[in-house]
């Protein structure tokens, strides 16, 4: 598959499709220029109450990668302290590309916005920016500048766009895999999985699910789990915990020509002992 580089990276215009509200001339077409030095030059909804929102819309369908923030030359309170940023090919279907935040200073940020599932970059056509909290707490939201950078090569778009098709169309399958299984509904299960053959999940995860649910084998749960440990299934959730001390007696070995135990000898001069069984100390 064909996929976008750095070197594919431009600049990518849009138009402003969809908006909340705005205040005065503070419009929302002002955040495509960028103007650091002419305070007028921002989008201003009328208020902080939700929802807020800009909704953006590219030229052609692309792979956005990077999201820029301009900014005011100066500190402002109406500069947004959170945000999120979705995407789609359409503007009623988004999905959760950023949640971040921006610093109160006169530096634009740029950070990169979620452009891949299961290692495959997927385009959208529609950016929706909504602003959580500003920076003065009472005060509306206001961004200065917006700008998105990606990949719109319809070379390279048209066969993301195929596969992210594909792809959206066997989870939709999935759910309605799991729906069925929920509700016990055998015969619609088993028809649907045979005629599109898409599997919900994991082989292992299956037979996890019949052992348990259908048949009550908690023996038998307990050796495939067991199984998938020996096979290192659990290797990385095992490397992400923290490490737990475990004491474990060491027992001397006694000496062969003698017959004691060789352990150090007694020690003198404590200044702290433990009576183990009634957990006081001297």
């Amino acid at each position: 598959m064909a996929e976008a580089t750095v070197e594919d990276m431009q600049n990518l215009k849009y138009s402003i499709h969809k908006y909340s509200t705005y205040s005065s001339n503070f419009l929302p077409e002002n955040i495509l220029e960028d103007k650091p030095t002419d305070q007028s030059s921002r989008w201003s909804s009328d208020s902080n109450s939700p929802p807020q929102f800009l909704i953006l819309k590219l030229e052609r369908p692309a792979i956005v990668k990077t999201i820029t923030f301009g900014k005011y030359e100066k500190t402002h309170v109406c500069n947004i302290k959170k945000f999120c940023v979705y995407g789609g090919l359409s503007d009623d279907n988004m999905v959760l590309l950023l949640e971040s935040g921006l610093k109160n200073d006169t530096i634009p940020e740029t950070s990169v916005l979620k452009h891949t599932v299961s290692g495959h970059q997927f385009p959208v056509r529609f950016i929706k920016i909504v602003p959580l909290q500003s920076w003065g707490s009472t005060f509306n939201f206001s961004i200065w500048y917006v700008g998105l950078s990606g990949c719109d090569d319809w070379t390279v778009v048209e066969t993301c766009m195929n596969w992210y098709t594909t792809f959206r169309e066997r989870e939709a399958i999935r759910l309605c895999l799991k729906h069925f299984r929920q509700h016990n509904y055998t015969e619609a299960f088993e028809s649907l999985e045979k005629r599109t053959r898409v599997t919900l999940e994991d082989p292992r995860l299956t037979k996890l699910h019949d052992l348990l649910v259908r048949q009550g084998d908690f023996d038998g749960c307990e050796q495939l789990i067991s199984e998938a440990a020996h096979d290192g299934l659990f290797q990385q959730y095992i490397s992400q915990q923290e490490y737990k001390p475990q004491w474990t007696p060491i027992i001397p070995t006694p000496m062969i020509s003698s017959g004691s135990h060789q352990r150090p000898g007694m020690r003198g001069g404590h200044q702290m002992c433990i009576d183990t069984n009634t957990q006081v100390t001297i």
